[in-house]
């Protein structure tokens, strides 16, 4: 929506008048905390009374859509310890799927202990009938198998924890070191009592169910029966339901992170319509110093001449928005010829740049001229916009020599003549769609800020770092160069959710594999042991090694077919949930789907092929000796 610069005045002030009550009335509260729904609404009616005020005064020549638009503002009230968060912003949604992913591998390592402890159980069977023989309660033991599992959860809590203070910094490392952020990488009260909770909880969910299967038996039989012949038939299909289920969310991790490594990629190759090779930028900001207007432009002068000057540098420019950082200046705009529907959005991105910057950067000229010496120096004023921008308002007809200017109110000219028209190329972030973007004169602007230097040279990025500091530190010592890094590592700064989350999706997914691997081996090694005596039969008979590898490798296969039947229909619908995070890559993608089912089908025949091949090697004569 195209906003004109009266009403932006006048919200702001109609906010700042609004601030001046909320101050008032929160000082006059014993309480800041208190201050919640009951302020905001009765906070109202005073914001109400300003915005209206200042739409019958200072609004009066504004058009009528827009003041209708600027008297539907309303006042929100916010915690004020919260605070606005761009850290929060950027990765608030990446690490709640990363939590979805942790809970998914929490549960699949539940599931191969629980597994395991069933085993234990199974194996133990024939000591718990004497124990319930010798008098022993139900409750006792049942009370004794949750203090085993108990102890074992709490040790890996522990353990959980020592890890993360090591993995939490490796999470850290993905924040860009000049964000501007510190944060802790110390588990803190809250982190360790939810480390608590969980440990306990998962002791008693997959502990007491094991405990409370191992009780279900009869205790004349199972003293009378050997211990291996009563594992054979104790909690079979339960332990294959596990197995099934961690292949399910096994299958579900690798799915998610062949969706996010493949987004990372598509971004990361993308073409973003300038060129990156032995590029660097670095922002130095003299105003900062106490520059006047004028010895700032004089600096950005020197500044240029010494930087071309360098040996093996190919040009230099400079410009106001760094390219592909996030940042963004937006204007509200008039363009001649044009006449823009009420509520349409009329603030195409600007950039303020100096002559040779598109040749710098790589970006093609596709109609007209760029910016020279003269432009500079000279008062006309004078703009270049990308293709976007043409199409946007010019249609098929050229745009040189048309006009457009900075929209302040009604009766507004278009005083800038544009004189080229470039390629589009990204402006925030790498995921943006092409964008309607103006570049202005640098030497134009009434006014001075930080700005950006880009440098392309024909050796490698890191052999110009030292030499720009210098070459900056002659013109003035005490002006910090800051922000140095290659236009690749402003790429990979920009991209940093992205590869977190495919990072650490990647590593959770081969952790669930190989942990649903170790379940699989687990079930499988048990059920070779069981069935002994019936391959020594077989294998007396003149069963050959294939054969009875096959009669392994089925069970594998079927229990891996039946997790996959499971987790697929749950992956399209996840997918869903996740699409906002992916880039040119749809939910249901056929390619990460096929390679994470091979993935685990490989890995899972691997795990069932090592007890298998164990099978065949079983001596006939002491099979059929087994009881």
């Amino acid at each position: 929506m195209s906003v004109s610069p009266d009403i932006v005045c006048s919200t702001l002030q109609a906010v700042e008048e609004t601030e001046q009550l909320i101050s008032g009335l929160i000082s006059s509260r014993s309480a800041i905390g208190r201050c919640g729904l009951g302020e905001q609404a009765s906070l109202q009616p005073y914001f109400r009374a300003l915005i209206q005020k200042e739409a019958e005064t200072d609004l009066a020549r504004v058009p009528a859509y827009d003041r209708e638009q600027f008297l539907r503002s309303w006042l929100q009230v916010l915690p004020g310890e919260r605070g606005r968060s761009d850290l929060r912003r950027q990765f608030g949604t990446p690490l709640l799927v990363l939590m979805a992913i942790v809970a998914f591998v929490l549960l699949i390592a539940c599931a191969n202990v629980a597994n395991l402890l069933l085993a234990r159980a199974a194996g133990r069977q024939r000591e718990m009938a004497l124990r319930l023989a010798m008098g022993a309660g139900a409750g006792r033991l049942v009370r004794q198998a949750i203090v085993e599992s108990v102890v074992l959860s709490l040790a890996g809590g522990v353990l959980g924890v020592l890890l993360a203070v090591w993995l939490d910094r490796v999470l850290l490392a993905f924040i860009p070191a000049d964000a501007g952020v510190a944060l802790s990488a110390m588990p803190d009260g809250r982190v360790l009592a939810f480390t608590l909770a969980v440990s306990l909880g998962t002791a008693l969910l997959f502990g007491l169910a094991p405990a409370v299967k191992s009780l279900r038996l009869d205790v004349a039989a199972a003293l009378k029966a050997e211990s291996g012949s009563l594992a054979a038939a104790v909690h079979k299909r339960f332990r294959q339901a596990l197995v099934v289920v961690q292949v399910a969310l096994s299958l579900l991790l690798l799915i998610g992170a062949g969706l996010f490594v493949r987004t990372l990629m598509n971004l990361r190759t993308l073409d973003p319509g300038f060129t990156t090779r032995n590029m660097i930028a670095f922002s130095v900001d003299p105003p900062l110093n106490g520059y006047t207007v004028e010895r700032t432009r004089q600096f950005y002068r020197d500044l240029l001449a010494r930087l071309k000057a360098m040996p093996g540098v190919q040009s230099a420019a400079l410009g106001l928005v760094r390219i592909v950082d996030g940042n963004e200046w937006d204007s509200s705009t008039k363009v001649e010829g044009y006449e823009a529907k009420p509520g349409e959005d009329m603030n195409p991105y600007f950039n303020a740049v100096s002559a040779g910057y598109f040749i710098t950067l790589g970006i093609p000229l596709v109609e007209g001229r760029d910016f020279t010496a003269a432009d500079e120096a000279s008062p006309h004023k004078v703009g270049i916009v990308n293709e976007t921008f043409a199409r946007r308002y010019f249609g098929g007809r050229s745009a040189v020599g048309r006009h457009f200017g900075f929209d302040d109110g009604p009766g507004t000219v278009p005083d800038v003549e544009i004189v080229g028209v470039v390629r589009d190329a990204k402006y925030q972030d790498m995921r943006e769609k092409a964008q309607r973007q103006v570049f202005v004169v640098m030497a134009q602007q009434a006014n001075a800020f930080e700005t950006n230097a880009y440098v392309r040279s024909s050796s490698p990025p890191a052999a110009l770092f030292d030499v720009v500091r210098r070459t900056v530190r002659d013109l003035d010592p005490n002006l910090p160069v800051f922000g140095m890094r290659s236009l690749d590592q402003q790429i990979d700064r920009v991209l940093a959710t992205e590869r977190l989350v495919a990072t650490l999706a990647g590593l959770f997914g081969a952790l669930a594999t190989l942990l649903a691997a170790i379940g699989l081996y687990g079930l499988m090694t048990d059920t070779v042991a069981r069935r002994t005596r019936e391959i020594g039969i077989r294998m007396a008979l003149g069963a050959e090694a294939g054969a009875v590898t096959w009669l392994v490798m089925r069970d594998v296969l079927t229990l891996v077919a039946l997790g996959c039947a499971v987790a697929l229909p749950a992956a399209w619908w996840l997918s869903k949930m996740v699409t906002g995070q992916l880039y040119e890559v749809a939910g249901a993608d056929p390619l990460s789907t096929s390679a994470a089912i091979l993935s685990l089908t490989l890995v899972a025949a691997i795990a069932g092929y090592i007890p298998a091949s164990r099978a065949t090697r079983i001596d006939p004569t002491r099979a059929l000796r087994c009881g």
